[in-house]
């Protein structure tokens, strides 16, 4: 017998049901997928957060619910998960609009040590309240992996006051007990925050003691010589740091050379951004010549044995000296692991040349090299035209506005251009290979 085409199927009334009181009763029970996705497509959008979170993971319910909430949504940087937009919006929100005078702090740690199994990434626009982050490391525990902090203030308007914006000593303080702590995170930004180097310092007493942090953003701020000094001292061999942005800072000759001595005890840093600094010829000319050297081998401690024989002593001595001799051996063979490295605009000139020259003839793990908006002028330019070319592990490198002429800077664009056709052939050669294999 057919059902009435005026009457409803009776699995359409139980998923409408099901919809409709899911507040009263949150359960999906034993429902297949297909059906439990036609029941969130009826569930309203203002679910409680707890309830919702737990119960629906259904990406078309919380792309609707961020859609309604915020304009031009893109799941893109939030692990392409909707979920994790809206909870990391959501958290970002609450932590943007906090007022220590009104707000409830305990309401607000609650909403954090909720949102920890969902969010993974943290940027802060604006943090007026000057909340101890300590309170949100504590909270989230794990979380977050990536934390982007700018102490700015949105929509002043005829209120503006310069004090408002920028780090404090205090704040820094409290960050640097957090990252002193902290096991989770790994990419931290601090751009444009007005950090001088007191504050750079009190930031590095926490990241000495830190084993997670591996991307570093200092950029847009007034580090000059003193902080850098207090922040390549942590680049020593134990250090995990491997991304160091500080362009656009107050960095003069000192900082490269104290840049210099890091690369060579560090092995871990394969990218650093130097742009837009005053490094000159003298900074530069530190930065090459660590690049041409090996890194520094530290004393290599010997075994440790329970016999005071003179035979178990000579042993030991003299296996503790093969393992320094294969250690130094090593080091002769490799560099420090720069891969990347950005020292344009910084007035550098003809004087930093014949480094730069000698660090792309030795240098052969530099794979990406920006020097342009420099002024070396045209005298060397053929030399480094041919050191360019003898190095052929380097697959960019930018000359633009140094001055060296037209020939050698579309040698070099050339070059680069041919280089990067001929990987890319290659790759897609081997991935046709391993098809085919397969």
């Amino acid at each position: 017998m057919r059902a009435s085409p005026l009457l409803p199927p009776l699995k359409d009334l139980c998923i409408s049901v099901i919809a409709s009181n899911f507040q009263d009763r949150p359960a999906f029970g034993d429902l297949p997928e297909k059906s439990v996705k036609r029941i969130t497509a009826g569930l309203p959008l203002n679910l409680p957060l707890e309830l919702a979170a737990r119960l629906i993971t259904d990406e078309a319910y919380w792309k609707r619910r961020a859609a309604i909430r915020w304009a031009n949504c893109e799941a893109s940087p939030h692990g392409r998960s909707w979920r994790q937009l809206y909870m990391e919006k959501n958290l970002q929100d609450a932590l943007e609009q906090f007022d220590v005078t009104t707000g409830d702090l305990a309401e607000l740690r609650r909403l954090m040590a909720f949102s920890r199994r969902f969010v993974q990434s943290l940027r802060l626009q604006q943090l007026p309240s000057h909340l101890d982050l300590q309170l949100l490391f504590d909270a989230m525990e794990d979380t977050p992996a990536a934390l982007a902090l700018s102490y700015s203030l949105k929509s002043v308007g005829m209120s503006y006051d310069r004090t408002m914006f920028g780090m404090k000593l205090s704040d820094c303080r409290c960050l640097a007990r957090a990252l002193a702590h902290t096991e989770t995170l790994v990419m931290l930004d601090l751009s444009n925050n007005g950090l001088d180097d007191d504050k750079m310092r009190m930031l590095a007493s926490g990241l000495a003691d830190n084993i997670s942090v591996i991307h570093l953003n200092l950029s847009h701020n007034r580090i000059s010589d003193r902080g850098v000094r207090a922040l390549a001292k942590l680049l020593d061999c134990n250090s995990v740091l491997a991304l160091l942005d500080l362009s656009d800072n107050q960095l003069h000759a000192d900082s490269g050379r104290a840049l210099a001595r890091a690369l060579q005890h560090s092995r871990a840093i394969v990218s650093l951004n130097l742009r837009l600094n005053r490094l000159c010829d003298e900074g530069c000319r530190a930065l090459c010549e660590a690049l041409c050297q090996p890194p520094a081998v530290g004393p290599v401690r010997p075994a440790s044995s329970g016999s005071s024989s003179s035979s178990n002593a000579n042993s030991s001595s003299a296996s503790s000296g093969a393992a320094a001799a294969g250690a130094s051996a090593a080091a002769a063979k490799h560099l420090a692991p720069l891969e990347r490295l950005n020292i344009s605009s910084n007035g550098a000139g003809l004087g930093m040349l014949p480094a730069l020259c000698n660090m792309l003839r030795f240098n052969k793990g530099l794979v990406e090299l920006d020097v342009s908006s420099n002024n070396f002028g045209s005298r060397m330019g053929l030399e480094l035209l041919n050191a360019v070319n003898s190095n052929v592990g380097l697959m960019g490198m930018d000359v633009r506005g140094c001055n060296v002429g037209s020939q050698v800077e579309t040698g070099v664009t050339e070059e680069m251009l041919s280089r990067m056709e001929k990987k890319e052939r290659s790759r897609l050669l081997g991935s046709q290979h391993q098809t085919a294999g397969s």
